[in-house]
């Protein structure tokens, strides 16, 4: 595609109180490989409190500021960024993203090369974390001969604490716990001898400091700290907390790798939506353009044709799933999604939110429940219904229990559950006449979109 053909692209970003976040990703359009005077970049805030707004009009005049009273949510403030944009292709990106010099031409490309008639209604690209990660395993040489299974097995050690010195407090908040961990992102104990660190380099001049507290359950466990195939450090472990101190030298970043944020959106049988390839070290497993369920709404673009067919987000969800209601309803009107692995963007992820906080919890649990209820099929909704009413009724009264008994859990979403119980027969009546429009008009049957639920 040459530059003097390149098509109108607008590019919409939803702000609220992401001043920190405004610079990296303004100055990184400003480097995209497009003609300037088709770009038109717009900022949508939502009220912002912390100087976002006159930040970008000193700093980015030549972005569009659309200033609301009030905040919108993701999708209100994304609507209001559709009604703006004047080009065909409009693209949503994440205020905590960057994006590489060709983030808007690969997706484009797609749309260009298929043609009018191809029903693609919106491209996306791979979403990687910020940083890039250092993978660091750490391999138990203790033997357990009493596992429950009868079998010898190894033993691993719990990462009670990580602390990453002279890199920023946003490195310390991006440390990834992967393979290996269990639970996953909970406690940091691994039991099966191996686990993996993802550590974000956010200073490639220096070194980097390590500060591992560590404990075992046995007396005695001899730890492996490798990275690639070498050995950085070998300390033992025992029952008290020990505080490990690392260092590890430039040279060791030549392992360092990616981790996937998204590589498009998939959905299982019960409607939750997981990102392909989460958390995962990128070893070019996602390299191809490939057709999705739906993207992720961290960056993507969408023709306007869709939109005008299918609609704008629901502004009543807010924010959470409010993409894969977008991406489901255009699906029953023909509309298709893609992945592009070459157009490339760089997220903070929850920069300016925080994942399981009571917002996130409510509007995920609410918002998955009013998709499935406007653009679902019936048994699939009664089941989803008699499951959240069985679990509300479960954990309602483990809650209560517990709350009789003088304990408070640390549960946000079982008072949340609660309320959502009562609160679906107000949504449920109040979105009927969505739901009949959605079903109605569907020109694709039930059975294609079962098809792209899977397993997991």
């Amino acid at each position: 595609m040459e530059k003097d053909a390149d098509p109108l692209l607008s590019i919409v970003t939803v702000n609220f109180n992401g001043k920190d976040f405004l610079s990296s990703l303004f100055d990184s359009i400003s480097n995209l490989n497009y003609s300037r005077d088709k770009l038109q970049v717009i900022m949508v805030d939502n009220a912002s409190t912390d100087g976002s707004v006159d930040l970008v009009k000193e700093k980015y005049p030549w972005v569009q500021i659309a200033a609301l009273k009030k905040n919108t949510g993701y999708a209100g403030g994304n609507n209001e960024g559709f009604r703006l944009a004047r080009g065909k292709y409009i693209a949503l990106i994440n205020n905590d993203c960057v994006v590489d010099p060709d983030w808007a031409r690969e997706m484009l490309a797609i749309f260009r090369e298929s043609g009018d008639d191809s029903k693609i209604g919106a491209v996306g690209s791979k979403v990687v974390f910020y940083f890039p990660y250092l993978p660091l395993e750490l391999v138990s040489d203790s033997i357990n001969q009493k596992g429950r299974s009868g079998h010898a097995r190894r033993l691993g050690v719990k990462v009670s604490k990580i602390i990453i010195g002279g890199q920023g407090q946003w490195a310390n908040r991006s440390i990834k716990y992967m393979d290996g961990f269990y639970p996953p992102q909970g406690s940091w104990q691994w039991t099966n001898g191996d686990g993996y660190l993802g550590i974000p380099i956010a200073d490639q001049d220096q070194d980097l400091k390590l500060q591992l507290t560590l404990s075992s359950c046995l007396e005695s466990n001899r730890l492996k700290i490798v990275i690639g195939e070498e050995l950085l450090e070998e300390v033992e472990v025992g029952r008290e907390e020990k505080i490990v101190d690392l260092t590890v030298p430039q040279h060791y970043y030549r392992y360092q790798k990616d981790i996937i944020n998204s590589c498009g959106v998939k959905v299982n049988h019960s409607l939750y939506a997981r990102e392909r390839g989460f958390n995962s070290f990128d070893e070019g497993q996602y390299s191809r353009v490939e057709e999705v369920f739906g993207l992720s709404g961290s960056s993507f673009i969408v023709d306007r044709a869709m939109l005008e067919d299918t609609g704008y987000f629901d502004p009543d969800f807010f924010t959470y799933y409010e993409d894969i209601d977008l991406f489901w309803r255009a699906r029953l009107r023909g509309w298709k999604h893609f992945f592009v692995p070459n157009s490339v963007a760089r997220h903070y992820h929850c920069g300016t939110g925080r994942e399981w906080s009571y917002d996130f919890t409510y509007y995920v649990l609410r918002n998955r429940m009013l998709a499935i209820f406007k653009c679902g099929w019936f048994s699939l909704l009664a089941r989803t219904w008699l499951a959240f009413a069985g679990s509300m009724v479960y954990h309602g009264g483990y809650y209560g229990f517990l709350l009789l008994a003088g304990r408070k859990p640390n549960r946000v979403d079982i008072p949340i559950r609660v309320k959502l119980f009562f609160k679906f027969f107000y949504l449920f009546a109040a979105y009927l006449g969505a739901r009949a429009r959605i079903r109605f008009s569907a020109v694709v049957k039930d059975k294609q979109i079962k098809k792209w639920m899977r397993s997991f």
